[in-house]
């Protein structure tokens, strides 16, 4: 049987393997581009620099490179093809630190911690609310590896420091928001990370990237392909991605290892079941595949937004924690917000054009419990926002991708005292719009219902 070697480093090196088996391996490489698929589809000028396909592998004369994360995947492919298989390991691990975890971990947590730590990378999928951080904390003190964290928000910079200070008893080493001061254990920004690629990759036997699902981008990716550390642990609650680029995940950080389920946390009383009210809406609209247009239209529609800030408003005069209203548009979330300003409320706006000093006051006030209304848009609230206290959810304009929505309705999750959690679902009778609804309605009811 002919012999292959496999070289384990920042990423993988396969030398040996006949032209036969580097044509698997190279198709098994190559996906279709997103965005040429997305042209055809929608009849865009295709023009000649954008490619049909996109190969995450590198011939370097008869030998084949590609990302670590799909070794385990590549070692399968070169035995059914009759090759054994020779791995040299080059991946960086460091003298053991004296880490402890202080805290405790319900069963699901453990047991997920136990599932990451017998492999040496990979993902773990918890859906919002399992404490994430938590576990990865869990998982840090377990590897007693110099860690670095992989975040994209100044929000979560800080939300991760405040976790690894209560649960690991130390204070990390920051990266970003004007910081460059690099420790055992560091949380990083990927921007800034990036901006320090020949310094940090020898500081760290361990890498966590939370929100693994945007590893496929090409900032991540660049960024995690330069580090060798013998562990990789990715963290996400929705495992997949709108572009079809999924498979990328897992290439780059490792199978999806262990999977933490809203099912298991409902189970386990650490999630709390919404009320889901689809509320009909008499908006209408001649739709000729103009989704952008669409929206324009559904976002100005007074009768529309009309019935939304009701709604909102007899909400908030429940008193029982803060309202959250999303959109996908800033015009959508200021119009919104002045209508509630027209009637009495005095709603806090967060969008990308708020500044960062004040995101973070009004994070801080809306987790000391001092607001009635927060209007934020989607894209701010998806990830990484973590407020107890937010007890209904209006989703203001429709979300069409699972993953996201399911982060989203999960920031009202949280378990608190007298806390019944009302999810405010538009439903408009426009057919895309309506087979949008029909798809959100089986999600509420597979993972979120009774």
């Amino acid at each position: 049987m002919n012999t292959v070697i496999l070289l384990v480093s920042h990423d993988c090196r396969l030398t040996g393997a006949t032209p036969e088996l580097t044509g698997v391996l190279k198709k098994k490489l190559t996906l279709v581009n997103p965005k040429y698929r997305d042209a055809l589809k929608y009849a865009r000028w295709i023009g000649k620099s954008l490619k049909k396909e996109l190969h995450f592998y590198d011939l370097c004369g008869p030998d084949i490179r590609f990302p670590r994360g799909f070794a385990n995947q590549a070692v399968l492919l070169c035995r059914q093809s009759g090759f054994e298989v020779t791995i040299e390991d080059k991946r960086r691990e460091l003298p053991p630190m004296d880490l402890s975890f202080r805290g405790e971990l319900r069963p699901y947590q453990q047991a997920a911690c136990s599932a990451m730590l017998a492999r040496d990378f990979g993902v773990l999928e918890a859906a919002t609310g399992s404490g994430k951080t938590v576990m990865a904390a869990a998982v840090i003190a377990g590897r007693k590896q110099p860690a670095l964290i992989l975040v994209h928000t100044k929000e979560l910079l800080y939300q991760w420091r405040e976790r690894m200070e209560k649960f690991l008893g130390l204070t990390p080493g920051l990266i970003g928001d004007g910081s460059f001061a690099p420790a055992p254990v560091t949380i990083g920004i990927i921007h800034s990370v990036r901006k320090h690629l020949t310094k940090l990759p020898p500081l760290f036997g361990h890498i966590i990237v939370d929100e693994a699902h945007r590893t496929p981008s090409s900032m991540f990716t660049e960024i995690i392909t330069r580090f060798d550390c013998r562990y990789m642990l990715g963290l996400t609650a929705t495992p997949f991605r709108r572009d079809g680029l999924t498979e990328l995940i897992g290439w780059h950080i490792g199978d999806l290892v262990h999977r933490v389920s809203g099912r298991e946390l409902d189970r386990q009383g650490a999630v709390l079941k919404p009320i889901i009210l689809q509320r009909p809406t008499s908006f209408t609209f001649n739709y000729r595949r103009n989704y952008h247009d669409l929206m324009t239209a559904l976002t100005a529609n007074p009768a529309r937004n009309e019935l939304i800030v009701n709604d909102i408003v007899n909400e908030a005069a429940k008193d029982c924690g803060t309202v959250l209203v999303v959109s996908d548009r800033v015009s959508h979330c200021e119009t919104i917000c002045s209508m509630l300003e027209q009637r009495g409320e005095q709603p806090l706006l967060l969008t990308g054009r708020t500044a960062g000093e004040e995101r973070g006051e009004i994070v801080r006030r809306v987790q000391q419990g001092e607001v009635r209304v927060l209007v934020a848009t989607i894209q701010l609230i998806g990830e990484g926002f973590d407020c107890p206290g937010l007890t209904s959810l209006f989703l203001c304009t429709p979300i069409k991708f699972e993953g996201r929505l399911t982060q989203v309705i999960g920031r009202i999750l949280r378990p608190a005292v007298d806390k019944q959690p009302m999810v405010y679902d538009y439903v408009d009778p426009v057919g895309v719009l309506k087979a949008s609804a029909r798809t959100r309605r089986q999600l509420y009811e597979l993972t979120l219902v009774s």
